[in-house]
């Protein structure tokens, strides 16, 4: 049994898979981090119809409306870089903390004074506390997750934070806009966000800095998804924060404005799930053109309704419109992620969010710009321009580079423009930051430090507590020499047979000597599935294939093939098994030159039988590592 987060005693049934049986230990954190995720998006809702609302009630030229609302996501840019390190300086409770206090400050000092510039530097810092407290709320949610429910977290909390903007909407009825008191109201309600974290185990989890990935190098490695998140910040930005000054300019105020940028947030929820379902159906690139294409008539329409008076239309169209351009932030990432290796898939996400975050940055300003000449309505023509822009470059990319096949294309997950999410996506690879992992972690290098066999105890006791722990813990393990690569794995596998195979690779990974150890106790003893493992291991540890070998020709020269068999078999399970992106990492000629050599010098006579055992699966397993869409990529940066 294992204390929780909360001090609570939870047990863990192994034949559940380590479920926690008491359900309100799990649920207890994650609905105050619902809830504060729930208050925060409602303030950040109603500020982002409020300022420009005000902004156009105050006659401030559009220009300058303009630069003060791309303030916003200069200073989400920069939060969203800088947010881990502070994350490890203070940690998740102080940083949140700030953060609601700091925007309820930002908030209530533009409803004290109307200085543009104070009003710059506020919007600005809101950008910035918004993005800081995303990062912590998404290291919280990870804390409080596992591998298997992290994408429904991200999903709900998706959800979450599309309502709460959708209901922040409608809170510009509560006072008019000229007034302070909607301005005390999300003061208010930005500082509420922090009281439900106070119940909240004040556990820290260690925060990773996320590796940064140059744009050139963004670019080269998926030009479709960079182009695609950068146009769809310009678009996403220039409707939240122009289209109010639009609707205006349209005599559209009151209840009607909140029904016409409410519509549009609920687009925003409504259309992922087919847009998602269609991308993970059909190649990406059609699906994002054909999203740009029905959003650039959609575009057209919005304004064509609302000059012909049709506001129930001019819903829908506002809704259809703001739906698709919030779908192509998710396109983007999966677009790039089909790229990717799945140790570049944090840094890449990472990048795609600067990419987004520059583009929101530069169109409210531009898009004014525009409008101070041709009006209002203009703001549907730079979005138009947008558009073509971004359906041209789809077709140019359609026809330079090949298509990727839908099976080896990556899901569709929901990702909100307005929040940060490396560490939920559950493409992304999963790192345990619970509070009881990291205390069987620190557990485990005491107890190897104090005494090996204490530290091989430990790991088995853990493990029938938290069978899925057993993995990262024999890793762990076999970082110190000291430890017993056969001891430990004997007592694993008796207790969790079905993961030999998968401990047998951890070790493998461990220093030379172990590894070795490990080889030839399979070798003397020949447990069960013996040639399995063995060939697992040789596969993972190259250097140990020409013993394997060597040592079978000596003792039991028969079971060679039945060796290389099993040989070919791991690799091709373990090429089966990658992403299409990271199977080019895999030299399978390489392995297979390995084990040929090894079966000529240590028995010729059966070569021409493993070669033919080799023949068999090699036009397979080309095929299965056939590259998506280019050569694999040799600059260096890439391949760390």
């Amino acid at each position: 049994m294992l204390k929780n987060n909360q001090g609570v005693i939870t047990t863990y049934s192994p034949d559940s898979g380590g479920t926690i049986v008491s359900i309100i230990a799990t649920l207890q954190p994650l609905i105050l981090l619902f809830v504060s995720s729930l208050i925060l998006m409602m303030g950040h809702g109603l500020s982002g119809i409020l300022l420009p609302v005000r902004l156009a009630t105050d006659n401030i030229s559009l220009p300058v409306s303009g630069f003060i609302l791309s303030m916003y996501s200069f200073g989400f840019l920069l939060g969203a870089n800088i947010a881990k390190r502070i994350l490890n300086q203070i940690g998740q409770v102080r940083t949140f903390a700030m953060c609601g206090s700091l925007t309820a400050t930002a908030i209530l000092l533009m409803g004290l004074r109307d200085d543009i510039f104070i009003w710059a530097s506020m919007r600005g810092l809101m950008g910035f506390c918004i993005a800081c407290a995303c990062v912590t709320l998404d290291s919280w949610f990870g804390s409080v997750s596992n591998e298997q429910n992290r994408g429904r977290i991200l999903g709900i909390n998706q959800l979450v934070i599309l309502t709460a903007l959708t209901l922040g909407q409608f809170a510009l009825l509560i006072a008019p806009p000229s007034g302070s008191t909607l301005f005390v109201l999300c003061g208010i309600l930005f500082s509420l966000s922090i009281t439900p974290l106070v119940f909240v185990s004040h556990y820290e989890p260690s925060i990773e800095q996320t590796p940064l990935l140059p744009l050139r190098q963004l670019f080269a490695l998926s030009p479709q998804g960079v182009v695609t998140g950068f146009l769809c910040g310009m678009l996403y930005s220039a409707m939240v924060n122009l289209l109010p000054l639009y609707a205006g300019s349209e005599h559209i105020t009151g209840l009607r404005l909140s029904l016409f940028m409410g519509a549009a947030m609920v687009g925003g929820i409504v259309l992922q799930l087919p847009i998602g379902y269609l991308s993970d159906r059909f190649e990406r690139k059609k699906v994002i053109l054909g999203c740009c294409l029905l959003l650039s008539l959609t575009t057209l329409a919005l304004p064509a309704t609302v000059a012909a008076g049709l506001f129930d239309a001019a819903l829908l169209c506002s809704a259809i419109t703001m739906g698709i351009i919030a779908c192509l932030y998710p396109l983007s990432i999966s677009e790039a992620f089909d790229q990717a290796r799945q140790e570049q898939l944090v840094p890449v996400l990472a990048g795609l969010l600067s990419v987004y975050a520059t583009g929101a940055m530069i169109a409210p300003y531009s898009a004014t710009v525009v409008m101070q000449h041709q009006g209002e309505v203009a703001v549907f023509g730079f979005m138009l321009a947008v558009e073509l822009l971004l359906i041209a470059f789809t077709l140019y990319r359609m026809k330079v580079a090949a298509p990727i096949t839908v099976e080896a294309q990556e899901t569709f997950v929901m990702h909100n423009p307005n929040t940060i999410h490396e560490e939920l996506d559950p493409r992304t690879a999963y790192r345990e930051t619970s509070e009881d992992f990291e205390q069987a972690m620190n557990e485990l290098e005491r107890l190897a430090a104090e005494h090996p066999n204490n530290a091989i105890a430990f790991i088995r006791a853990m493990s029938a507590a938290r069978p899925d722990w057993a993995a990262t813990l024999t890793e762990k393990a076999a970082q110190f020499p000291e430890v017993d690569t056969v001891l430990l794995f004997r007592a694993l596998t008796m207790l969790n047979s079905e993961l030999a195979v998968d401990i047998a690779n951890r070790l493998a990974q461990g220093t030379p000597e172990q590894v070795e150890a490990l080889v030839t106790w399979l070798l003397d003893k020949e447990p069960e599935n013996a040639l399995t493992l063995l060939a697992n291991i040789a596969f993972v540890a190259q250097a140990q294939q020409a013993s394997v070998v060597d040592t079978l020709a000596q003792t039991n020269p028969e079971q060679i093939q039945a060796f290389s068999q099993e040989y070919v078999d791991a690799m091709a399970e373990n090429v089966a098994s990658l992403r299409a992106p990271d199977r080019e990492k895999i030299n399978i000629e390489h392995c297979v030159t390995g084990l040929l050599d090894s079966v000529t010098a240590a028995a010729p006579e059966q070569l021409k039988q493993v070669e033919a055992i080799v023949d068999e699966h090699m036009s397979e397993l080309e095929e299965e590592k056939e590259p998506p869409e280019h050569p694999p990529n040799t600059d260096e940066s890439l391949q760390k």
